[in-house]
């Protein structure tokens, strides 16, 4: 239930802000209200819902704010563990890194705002599996919690700001910089790379927010 949920959120299928009353989404999920709830707790503590006086649960806002702080967590820990990846790199991991970027590419296309809601779906899940390839090696379980949780909040900011960052070439040539780091070994190249990669989403969203005024 709470992979259901989560997905729905990100996906936009539930709008930042909407209240959620655990009947109707236990109608909507064909499931008791027992592990709804369950799954609205787990949810908070990732930062998905937020369960708030006298407005009862809710989808978590997404603010310009909360985006900066989002990003700049990011920013702090994942440069670290993906150096960590690279200092632990195994022949098996640089073949997962192959893979996951060869299964994202596939599943994108040149624009991706011309692909079907379902398409692109699938395109962001691969996405986020290439990224969580590249920092799968990383020996600290902490981080390795942490940015997982980050990677999945960063998708509905990617979903919103789809609309300004249509250039897929560009997108190839950011994840290809990144597993060529990774693949070569040069741990600083591909902090460096990915931290660039972060930045561009920020703009993204920042061009976002000021067409949305």
């Amino acid at each position: 239930m709470t992979d259901l949920l989560r997905n729905a959120i990100i996906n936009l299928e539930l709008a930042p802000g909407e209240r959620l009353a655990a009947e109707a989404i236990a109608s909507r999920f064909a499931v008791s209200p027992t592990p709804v709830r369950e799954a609205f707790a787990r949810l908070a503590g990732e930062g998905f819902v937020a369960a708030l006086p006298q407005r009862g649960v809710r989808v978590s806002e997404i603010s310009a704010a909360d985006v900066r702080d989002l990003y700049e967590v990011r920013l702090l820990l994942e440069p670290v563990a993906i150096r960590r990846s690279v200092e632990r790199s195994t022949d098996q991991w640089i073949d997962l890194i192959e893979k996951s970027f060869a299964d994202m590419i596939a599943a994108g296309s040149a624009d991706l705002a011309a692909l079907s809601p379902a398409e692109y779906a699938v395109h962001e899940e691969l996405h986020v599996a290439f990224h969580r390839a590249t920092l799968s090696q990383c020996d600290s379980v902490w981080l390795r919690r942490f940015t997982d949780t980050m990677l999945d909040n960063s998708r509905r900011v990617r979903q919103l700001t789809l609309a300004v960052r249509t250039d897929f070439t560009t997108i190839v040539t950011e994840h290809r910089a990144i597993a060529d780091a990774c693949v070569t070994g040069d741990a600083d190249l591909a902090a460096q790379h990915h931290t660039h990669h972060l930045w561009r989403t920020i703009d993204a969203f920042d061009a976002w927010a000021s067409r949305s005024r």
